[in-house]
């Protein structure tokens, strides 16, 4: 099963996991939606690519989602297996950019997880580049799971459009 992260505007949890079933449902009818215990954020479960699920609901027009994160894995909320998950997904030697956003105290600050993960990844060839990456390591603690991602900087956070109403 897949997973994407989905963000969305505060207190607007119910309302935005409807929007996003609503556009999923067609492509994978046994998708589901979950909290995660902290507001803004959902998971959805789908059996679908999660690239394809992320830009599909990122191309609906919504009023309540923010954007959607492909995820490569969910993982307890701990250092070494978030590691592990980036190493196997980088390619050895590319450049890369990582990105931590902490949701709760299970870990250390972000900047502390993106300096422990980038030294790991710097040890097997990869070199940190802000400015032009090829590869984005998205790691995104939400309690005590973490969810991890690595994608080409296209690919790695798809913006939601949002819902306009014409003014008459």
């Amino acid at each position: 099963m897949a997973a994407v992260l989905i963000t969305v505007k505060y207190g607007k949890e119910g309302g935005a996991a409807v929007e996003v079933l609503d556009c999923i449902l067609p492509l994978d009818p046994d998708a589901s939606i979950r909290g995660c215990g902290f507001g803004g954020i959902l998971i959805l479960d789908t059996s679908i690519d999660p690239d394809r699920a992320a830009e599909t609901i990122a191309g609906s027009l919504s009023r309540l989602v923010s954007s959607a994160i492909p995820v490569d894995q969910l993982v307890r909320s701990d250092l070494s297996e978030i590691e592990k998950i980036a190493v196997s997904r980088v390619r050895v030697g590319s450049k890369i950019a990582l990105r931590c956003r902490r949701r709760g105290h299970v870990l250390p600050s972000p900047k502390e997880v993106e300096r422990i993960v980038g030294s790991r990844l710097a040890a097997i060839g990869c070199v940190v580049d802000l400015e032009n990456p090829d590869q984005i390591v998205r790691i995104e603690i939400i309690g005590e799971i973490a969810a991890v991602s690595v994608r080409p900087p296209d690919r790695s956070v798809f913006k939601a459009r949002a819902l306009q109403v014409n003014d008459v």
